[in-house]
């Protein structure tokens, strides 16, 4: 019985340890995510003032 025991406390431990890993990696992911999203927000400004700039072009 000590032995059961024993080993349900590991795998508590162990188990716990998991979910602060995995919630260490959701927070990462998220900032990946906003940082990925405010690159793409900068690119698609920069190729629609690309495209202002090469349609005032074409109009002079």
């Amino acid at each position: 019985m000590d032995n059961m025991l024993k080993m349900i406390s590991e795998i508590d431990q162990n188990s716990a340890g998991i979910m602060e890993e995995i919630e260490k990696s959701k927070d990462s992911v998220l900032k990946r995510k906003i940082n990925l999203e405010e690159e793409k927000d900068h690119f698609q400004k920069a190729a629609a003032a690309v495209l202002d700039m090469l349609d005032g072009r074409d109009i002079s």
